[in-house]
């Protein structure tokens, strides 16, 4: 058996395999790069790379290597495994020897027949644990210092290429999200119609928008609160610069006030770096504050203060800054009743409410029924590829019956979903309008049982993802959020949104 102490005779080689992993070449990820010069450098059967999934306790593996080949689609629950030290305990951890005896329920210590493991956490700049790199062998791995001192430098290496790969995955979901509400504010679908409560808001939304008067937008779920203050933003002399939106109910509450108003390096335990707040973005430009009566009642005095003195002081600062932001905040919830409750200043809700905008449930408007309507036909039978003949009169009386609790949203997925199971172009109300959803057949579900369409499908994970969204009061991210019923990630929901067609249509 080789000696386990004499690995890494060749310290050169181990760099060289290092610098390698940094220039990866066509076809191969600068993961599968490391992870492979890894395991060669330290003369170790495999090495790996993960992502952490902290809402599921899972890692993913981003490479893995593994004797002579890479081993594919590698995710795995952290509990009971030899990784799992790693992350508790957010330092080097190494198992010399009888790992597989440490920890029993690792299956697949046993059958990689790994003898010995280590690990590490990867962190991003504050801290925050991002995934981890190990090894294993089917020898023993002593702590001996240079094997130790290599490995950190992989770590090291790994971490930076892990902050980088994030980052861009956020910044692409951001651009993805961007544009999802370019098309909604270019679909204009909260302002098409022609009756007199709609025409009062484009008249009220013209008053409002050249000045920098805060606005509070007030309405149902769904009737299109985002959209409107994106137009008094368009509309305003601010539009060349940045709309920056904060969904108040998607933050922890222990957090939010860094997320408003930053904070300096060594604020907090993680804070190793100094952060910009999104008062701090939406300088010069407007900050939508979207679920603001979601806000904690222990961060409303220092908002109040931001609105009346135009400052702030980031966590951690001892100097307040100053900002010249227009805000807009919104709500569904009737802050009024919030104040007389106890659970919103009052004082903060008349600073706010300089200028109350509401915004009429579709019910109220039911004469914007058909042009919405035909708007959405349109819109949606040319993303699906589908043939489409304008909604006829009975279609349209039926939509015209329907409450719409849903408001506009609502009518923009029934009408997807009428599109997706039509077979000649009609929109199929049968199936599409809940009031109209089909009874199960006689002898219970089996014996109606049949293989379902791929549209069918996708429209069933369609209601599926409506009445998460409608459960969690329509947020995606955060505690109670869609995501977290479901059980995914808050990007791989806005992706399913996206491919579902419900992209960029987080409830306001």
């Amino acid at each position: 058996m080789p000696d386990p102490s004499r690995r890494l005779e060749d310290p050169d080689s181990a760099l060289r395999s290092l610098l390698a992993g940094a220039d990866a070449g066509p076809g191969t990820s600068p993961f599968e790069r490391l992870v492979r010069g890894l395991a060669e450098a330290l003369d170790v059967h495999g090495a790996w790379v993960t992502e952490y999934l902290p809402e599921r306790r899972r890692l993913r593996a981003l490479a893995f290597w593994a004797g002579d080949r890479f081993v594919p689609d590698y995710e795995y629950d952290v509990a009971g495994t030899s990784c799992e030290p790693v992350l508790e305990r957010a330092c080097l951890v190494n198992f010399p020897e009888r790992v597989a005896d440490l920890f029993p329920l690792d299956a697949d210590l046993r059958a990689q027949h790994a003898e010995s493991y280590m690990g590490v956490p990867l962190r991003d700049d504050e801290g925050r644990i991002l995934g981890h790199l190990a090894v294993i062998d089917t020898r023993p791995l002593p702590e001996e210092p240079r094997l130790l001192a290599v490995f950190r430098l992989f770590a090291e290496r790994a971490a930076a290429e892990l902050r980088a790969a994030l980052a861009e995955r956020a910044w692409r979901e951001a651009a993805d999200e961007a544009a999802w509400r370019r098309e909604e504010m270019q679909s204009g679908a909260a302002l098409v119609g022609r009756s007199a409560a709609l025409a009062e808001v484009r008249r009220q939304v013209a008053l409002v928008a050249p000045g920098d008067t805060t606005v509070l937008v007030l309405g149902e779920t769904g009737t299109g609160k985002e959209l409107v203050a994106s137009a008094i933003h368009e509309q305003s002399a601010r539009s060349a610069r940045a709309f920056v939106r904060v969904n108040c109910a998607a933050i922890p509450a222990t957090l939010i006030e860094s997320e408003f108003f930053g904070h300096e390096k060594g604020a907090f335990t993680g804070a190793t770096a100094r952060r910009e707040g999104r008062f701090a973005l939406a300088d010069r430009g407007t900050l939508f504050l979207d679920e603001v009566g979601e806000l904690p009642l222990e961060l409303q005095p220092k908002l109040l203060r931001a609105l009346q003195e135009g400052e702030f002081e980031p966590v951690g600062a001892t100097r307040a800054r100053k900002v010249d932001v227009r805000v807009i905040a919104a709500t569904n919830r009737d802050l009024q009743a919030e104040v007389r409750a106890g659970r919103f200043r009052e004082d903060l809700f008349y600073r706010l409410s300089v200028f109350p905008l509401r915004l009429p449930p579709l019910r109220e408007r039911r004469d914007d029924i058909a042009p919405l309507a035909e708007r959405f036909v349109s819109r949606i039978a040319r993303r699906l590829g589908k043939p489409f003949r304008p909604p006829g009169l009975e279609a349209l009386a039926r939509l015209r019956e329907y409450d719409w609790p849903g408001n506009v949203r609502e009518l923009q997925n029934v009408i997807e979903r009428a599109l997706v199971t039509s077979v000649d172009g009609r929109l199929d109300l049968d199936r599409a309008l809940p009031a109209a959803a089909p009874t199960a057949p006689p002898g219970g579900p089996a014996a109606g049982l049949r293989v379902l369409t791929d549209a069918e499908l996708r429209a069933l994970e369609r209601d599926n993802l409506e009445r998460a969204l409608a459960q969690c009061g329509g947020r995606v991210a955060g505690a109670g959020g869609a995501a977290e019923l479901l059980g995914v990630k808050p990007s791989t929901l806005r992706s399913r949104m996206k491919g579902l067609g419900l992209g960029g249509r987080e409830i306001s």
